[in-house]
């Protein structure tokens, strides 16, 4: 084993770059080179570039933008592209389409190497910085696109961060693996709308039913609906699932399915949160099914549930409308215990709720025998059943 090779390996946050639509047949070699220029020099004019010291830089040109490797802290990337972004809008505001200078922009942090090229002199290379590419390949116009390592690092560090930096979507990446893409926007940078190049959409439901029914118990779980906006019928919903594992393998995630009857374009507009009973969160790992009206992605434990551990529990909080003032919940394995909530405001023209249970044959329903605690805390007027002994297929649904 060759040792001396880790002497050429260096950790970089990367930054990758093009102009969209430069290799256009139509536009003039006079034309590509100004854009070009123009590219190299907003981004040589950016503090957040000129900060860096240059032994600290690694520059590598690729014909229609560039790659930057910065060997200090893993913001500079996203710093540079949002200053970048600034400095072409100015830019681009006084010139005709044909003149702008638009960009896609892929940013992670990786290892590569150092190689001699054939003067000798030093240049890099390696999978940090293919990875860089592979996640700019995923963007449109305005596109700000970060792989799931250099995401997960900066919004660990501030709310700021996490505020601008939203996961999207898996891709599919080489040889079919797949990679959760996340995508940084705000005022006056990045690109809200979701790329579609390499979108990986394919329910894993039945596969995950399959895998629940074997590992897990769910000994109890909690769900709590609340009315937040009467007006628009918005609702928080907040589940929390007590998990006993019932197989020798360890439980390190859990898929979640979301549908809905309206139209949720974005993901994140749903509020979600997901956190373990240490009020850890639970990190999104995919994003596998990102439809309007379905939403299905999966979660990661802070540390895995093993056989025999107690007391392991999960929350699962978003907020959706329901519009149809009904809501469902059908069951996919045992269940020892299900408390259902459901808090709304007095006076807002809401209906008592009602629970009843659904035939998934016939899809008749009757009304349930189940009686619910009412209680009040001030104008709000909270329902609870409490249902123990649930066999798997068995379906439950309030109306209100």
């Amino acid at each position: 084993m060759d040792f001396t090779a880790s002497l050429r390996l260096i950790h970089a946050n990367f930054f990758f770059v093009d102009i969209v639509g430069l290799s256009d047949t139509s536009m003039s070699t006079k034309t590509q080179i100004k854009k070009i220029e123009t590219l190299n020099k907003c981004i040589a004019e950016c503090q957040s570039f000129q900060s860096v010291p240059k032994e600290s830089l690694l520059l590598l040109p690729t014909g229609d933008g560039c790659c930057i490797g910065f060997l200090q802290g893993p913001e500079l990337p996203l710093l540079v592209a949002v200053e970048l972004h600034q400095k072409l809008a100015a830019y681009n505001k006084a010139k005709i389409p044909s003149e702008t200078v638009r960009v896609r922009i892929g940013l992670h942090s990786g290892n590569c190497f150092l190689v001699d090229d054939l003067l000798g002199q030093r240049n890099t290379w390696g999978p940090g910085i293919i990875y860089a590419r592979r996640v700019m390949d995923f963007g449109d116009d305005g596109h700000i696109l970060l792989s799931p390592t250099l995401a997960e690092d900066l919004r660990s560090l501030s709310d700021e961060y996490r505020d601008v930096i939203k996961p999207v979507h898996d891709v599919v990446l080489k040889h079919g693996t797949t990679m959760l893409l996340y995508s940084a926007y705000g005022e006056g940078f990045g690109n809200k709308n979701h790329p579609e190049k390499g979108a990986s959409v394919r329910s894993k439901y039945g596969e995950e039913i399959l895998r629940l029914q074997k590992t897990t118990l769910y000994p109890s779980i909690d769900l709590v609906l609340t009315v937040l906006e009467p007006e628009k019928m918005r609702v928080q919903h907040k589940r929390t699932y007590e998990v006993a594992n019932i197989s020798n393998e360890p439980i390190k995630n859990v898929l979640h399915g979301i549908a809905f009857d309206v139209d949720i374009p974005d993901f994140n507009d749903l509020n979600i949160k997901v956190y373990d009973e240490k009020d850890r969160e639970c990190r999104i790992t995919s994003i596998n099914v990102d439809k309007p009206d379905t939403k299905e992605f999966t979660t990661e434990f802070s540390e895995p549930i093993v056989k025999d551990d107690k007391g392991k529990k999960y929350t699962l909080e978003y907020e959706v409308p329901e519009p149809e003032r009904y809501f469902e919940n059908a069951f996919l394995i045992d269940c020892q215990k299900f408390n259902m909530s459901f808090h709304y405001p007095l006076n807002k023209k809401i209906k008592r709720p009602e629970l009843l249970e659904i035939n998934q044959e016939t899809e008749e329903s009757t009304q349930s025998k189940i009686e619910p605690k009412i209680t009040k805390d001030g104008n709000i007027e909270k329902v609870k059943w409490e249902i123990t002994d649930i066999p798997k297929g068995r379906t439950f649904r309030i109306e209100w």
